[in-house]
């Protein structure tokens, strides 16, 4: 049984999201964007203009180092980014599409990099810990994240949590992205377990919102990542500051 701010629930699945959820957002990001800048910058020399354009157009406030909450870095998967920002190359520099892909493509094999520095994948909490106790309780748990593989299972590895995880479904994976319905719907088909029997923990409101077009039984907002909670309340069922005020409690289980 889940307790949830005084509320319970007995889920037979958990999914959860990665980053904000799991892992600290702000740090690890931040090194991804200037790592990414700055290979562009060296590849494609940016002018300030640009510079700034492309930092607004992904959400990100260079003034006070914020990410809108609601922005592409924080809520697109990887090619998306990207192509948002091939798209400012290919408008502002005079090269063709072909070229902005390339140049694109590997200023983030390069920034990506940084992202399997252990110092920068920081879990929020006792995150193997939180995890082992609903893995030994016997309930399924499920990551799906709008990251993408490679980095996704660096990042499992780094905290040693891979093992504890049934299904992870990544934002390469070639699976409709939050919030549409498809990666819930895929995890519930792939354990075979239904929708309504399902909770889905997360940072987001694509995350939110994917719960409910899935029909999953429970959403739940932490807001330990980058959206507040008075942003997550509107499509959460709750928001609680992070994964850790969620107890597992013993009672009575679907099994």
């Amino acid at each position: 049984m889940l307790s949830i701010g005084g509320v319970c629930c007995a889920p037979r699945l958990v999914i959860l999201d990665k980053d904000g959820t799991l892992v600290a957002f702000d740090v690890m990001w931040h090194a991804w964007f200037s790592r990414f800048k700055a290979s562009l910058q060296a590849t494609r020399p940016l002018s300030s203009e640009l510079g700034h354009g492309m930092a607004r157009t992904l959400g990100y406030d260079q003034e006070d180092g914020r990410w809108d909450p609601q922005g592409p870095l924080t809520l697109a998967s990887t090619g998306e980014i990207l192509l948002l920002t091939a798209g400012l190359l290919y408008q502002h520099q005079g090269i063709t599409w072909d070229e902005a892909l390339t140049v694109v493509h590997r200023a983030e094999r390069y920034a990506r990099e940084v992202l399997s520095d252990p110092a920068l994948v920081r879990p929020i909490g006792d995150v193997r810990g939180w995890l082992q106790k609903l893995h030994s309780a016997g309930l399924k748990l499920a990551l799906v994240t709008t990251d993408n593989r490679a980095s996704t299972e660096e990042h499992l590895r780094i905290l040693d949590i891979s093992h504890l995880f049934d299904m992870v479904l990544c934002g390469d994976d070639g699976v409709p992205l939050k919030p549409a319905p498809d990666m819930a719907l895929a995890v519930c088909q792939q354990l075979q377990i239904p929708p309504s029997d399902a909770i889905m923990i997360g940072d987001s409101v694509v995350d939110m919102l994917m719960a409910r077009n899935a029909g999953l039984a429970v959403a739940i907002g932490v807001s330990s990542g980058s959206m507040p909670a008075e942003l997550l309340q509107r499509h959460a069922d709750c928001v609680v500051p992070d994964i850790h005020a969620i107890k597992w409690t013993q009672g009575q289980h679907h099994g």
